[in-house]
């Protein structure tokens, strides 16, 4: 399994995202955790922090119950 690749939005408030698909000169995004998904543009795109991904990769993981 690829990791996710997490990437910053500043056309949208620095906005913090995972690449779901490049197509046509729009890039794909949806919220670490799940969401609805937005489309940017490649330029406005930027990488995170290491704060801004230390809590992305917090939103993404999934939470295991006691069994």
């Amino acid at each position: 399994m690829q990791s996710p690749e997490y990437v910053v939005d500043t056309a949208n408030g620095d906005r913090v995202g995972v690449v779901e698909e490049r197509y046509e000169g729009s890039v794909y995004l949806r919220p670490p955790g799940g969401g609805t998904q937005w489309a940017t543009a490649p330029q406005s795109l930027r990488r995170p922090t290491r704060h801004e991904l230390m809590r992305a990769r917090v939103l993404d993981t999934p939470v295991r119950g006691r069994g």
